[in-house]
């Protein structure tokens, strides 16, 4: 439609009314007006001939005897009329001879040179049409059967669209009076109807914005339209209204003890129909799928989740399945776990949903589901499994390594003793001194493992140069698969007074998720120096790697506990661990990320970390472990 068209029923009728006139009076216009241009030109090229023909006998005689009083005399006294513009006499030759009009040229023009032979040889009464646009009659003057001159008589053309634009003026006139008389009666008639349908239209909107609200009813029937068929209408919608509101008195009150149920209930309750739309539904499980509770009646649960273009969200989908398969066997399906994401989350969520029918006779009328949701406590587990598993896997580890450390002691010195043996060529001390170099290698890294194991209660000095390094070489054949390089930047004077499994186990983390982050290779880059921050002296130290980094909503959540973006393989627990450590510490962590736009786009994540030198108290200090932190926040 139109952007100007008329949106009301009498706008429309009007305007269809003006447009009917308009084509109708266009058509008979142009139909008059025509017809009065044809009988307008009929009657003066009629006129024209009759006058060419009494001015030429009148000049007949005068012409014969040459007499140029006598012609002057008829010329001055004939009757000519209105409609002429002028007469003019010429010689058989084409010469003026007289000329009653100062706008009519003194020659013959080409066009009328050209009719002199017809003129002296037909001898009948021509028309032609003047060099100005005028129709002009060409008559002989005969005289005793001897052309004795020619009359030339021009019409005045202007003169000729009098009548016809007398007409044209008076339709015009007429028209607009026409037209408002059958505007008024279009308006007449529509107000009986466009009056009872106003007042519908707004008590329709009116209920739908307030269904509650019943101010408006019962509508009024206008006087006009209390016999007709919107009369009808408004006392049938009126009725239809008040049976509604006593319906609606009657099961309020029923509807009341189920709300106040529904209201308090510490878990999620609702009840769908046969479409799967929710028709109850309480607080607490609109809350758990992030919308609002007045969005969910009338509506899916999948109208209401978040999924691709085309599909329906995984969580939606299984809840509709559920609910059919309750009203299809009548039967209750007891603690369904169901996992997916609702409207706001970033990562999935775990509810267990009880469904049940809801009998009228012999009939599955609806379906009602309690939920609860369990997301925190099945990560909870997840984390103490994961847990228990790395400290029976570090325990073993620790005991592997002692246990290594005797023997290998032994072999040590056996080895000192053969390399020092006078009769081994060089070739054989050569290979004896490659054992021995790999043998401390072996020994270096079974102390490295002791010391993640055991946990200091007590703040020491720590070299965070050497810590570093010995955090690295834990991660050597995890950064040789990775195809990992690093680069170090680290001061040898770097000193700091803290707990030092502690820190070992925040350096292990942050360096252990940044090859995590290179499942393609790359540079992961480590620093260490002494400086000041905010007047604090004390060691910064920057940790950062070329990975695919981090999207803002995910940085944002990196220290919520159990929250990880490595499936399987993460418990959600490293980072969060990382910063209890680092606040046990009173220190500053700052955290930067970029994901590549395109291919080829630089990517990374930086931790960089300030220690206070005076951030631990000197003195003995009994603190709580990262595992004790973890067993409270899940106690």
């Amino acid at each position: 439609m139109m952007r100007w068209a008329p949106k009301t029923i009498m706008g429309q009728l009007i305007a269809g009314t003006l447009l009917v006139q308009l084509v109708v009076f266009g058509v008979f216009l142009s139909f008059s007006v025509r017809d009065q241009f044809r009988e307008s030109r009929e009657r003066d090229r009629v006129r024209l001939q009759r006058q060419s023909t009494i001015i030429a006998a009148s000049l007949a005689e005068p012409m014969q005897q040459h007499n140029d009083e006598m012609i002057d005399d008829v010329m001055h006294e004939l009757p000519i009329a209105a409609s002429l513009k002028g007469v003019r006499v010429t010689d058989v030759h084409g010469t003026v001879l007289r000329n009653t009009s100062d706008e009519l040229p003194m020659q013959l023009s080409d066009r009328e040179q050209k009719l002199l032979p017809k003129l002296l040889s037909g001898r009948k009464y021509l028309r032609v049409m003047s060099d100005q646009g005028n129709e002009e009659g060409a008559q002989p003057i005969v005289s005793d059967g001897l052309v004795r001159g020619i009359l030339w008589v021009t019409q005045d053309s202007a003169l000729t669209m009098n009548t016809p634009k007398r007409v044209l003026q008076s339709l015009l006139i007429y028209f607009p009076f026409a037209l408002l008389g059958n505007v008024l009666l279009v308006w007449a008639l529509t107000a009986t109807l466009a009056q009872p349908l106003r007042q519908l239209r707004r008590a329709t909107l009116q209920l739908r914005n307030d269904p509650n609200d019943l101010s408006a009813f019962p509508l009024s029937v206008p006087v006009v339209a209390a016999q007709n068929e919107a009369g009808a209408l408004l006392n049938s919608f009126n009725g239809m209204v008040n049976e509604i509101a006593r319906q609606r008195r009657g099961t309020q009150e029923t509807l009341n003890l189920l709300d106040a149920m529904l209201r308090t209930a510490p878990i999620g309750f609702a009840f769908y129909d046969r479409d799967y739309r929710y028709i109850r539904i309480n607080d607490r499980l609109a809350k758990m799928h992030g919308v609002r509770l007045e969005q969910h009646l009338g509506r899916r649960l999948r109208d209401l989740l978040p999924a691709a273009e085309g599909e329906v969200n995984s969580l939606a989908l299984e809840s509709e399945q559920l609910v059919e398969q309750v009203f299809r066997t009548g039967e209750g399906i007891a603690e369904q776990e169901l996992s997916g994401e609702a409207v706001g989350d970033t990562y999935p969520r775990i509810w267990l949903a009880s469904y049940f029918p809801v009998f009228i006779g012999e009939e599955v009328r609806w379906v009602g589901v309690i939920v609860t949701e369990v997301t925190e406590r099945r990560h909870a587990e997840e984390a103490m499994r994961r847990s228990e598993k790395l400290a029976i896997a570090g325990r073993l580890a620790s005991s592997i390594a002692h246990e290594i450390n005797t023997p290998l002691e032994a072999v040590t010195n056996a080895l000192y003793l053969l390399r020092n043996n006078p009769s081994l060529d060089v070739q054989a001390q050569d290979w004896v001194a490659l054992a021995q170099t790999e043998l401390e290698r072996v020994g270096e890294i079974t102390q490295q493992t002791l010391r993640f194991h055991r946990q200091s209660s007590i703040a020491t000095d720590i070299e965070v140069t050497e810590m570093l390094r010995s955090v690295l070489l834990l991660h050597t054949a995890k950064l040789r698969s990775a195809k990992v390089q690093t680069e170090l930047r680290l001061e040898e004077q770097a000193l700091l007074f803290g707990y030092a499994g502690e820190l070992r186990q925040l350096f292990a983390n942050l360096v252990g998720n940044a090859i995590d982050a290179m499942p393609q290779g790359g540079r992961l880059f480590i620093r260490a120096r002494t400086m000041r921050h905010n007047d604090r002296r004390g060691v910064r130290v920057t940790i950062a790697d070329e990975g695919m980094g981090m999207s803002n909503a995910v940085r944002r959540r990196i220290f919520e506990p159990f929250f990880t973006t490595k499936d399987a393989s993460g418990t959600g627990l490293g980072l969060w661990v990382s910063a209890e450590i680092l606040e046990k510490h009173h220190g500053d962590m700052l955290v930067r990320s970029r994901q590549a736009k395109y291919r080829g786009d630089a990517s990374g994540t930086v931790f960089s970390l300030f220690f206070p030198w005076d951030g631990v108290p000197r003195g003995p200090r009994i603190v709580q472990s990262s595992a004790q932190v973890l067993a409270d926040h899940l106690v």
